[in-house]
């Protein structure tokens, strides 16, 4: 369990991860939109407009978006 303290010293350290949405991308450098607000960070592994990232130290990082799995009833 993490405590509300510790996370708060942690995002004003800048050492936690920050999840946002790609809004736009131009020449490597990508806005995303997040909790906080839009941030503009450099786009590591490539993306596109619409991906979840987490941003961390001035840069983004995509996130692997769930697989949607087909559910049976028996």
């Amino acid at each position: 369990m993490s405590s509300p303290l510790f996370d708060l010293r942690e995002m004003l350290a800048g050492r936690s991860a920050v999840a946002g949405r790609v809004i736009s991308v131009a020449n490597g450098v990508a806005r995303v939109a997040t909790a906080q607000g839009v941030v503009e960070v450099s786009l590591d592994g490539g993306g596109n407009v619409g991906d979840r990232v987490a941003v961390r130290d001035g840069r983004a990082l995509r996130v692997q978006e769930a697989v949607e799995v087909p559910v049976f009833f028996v």
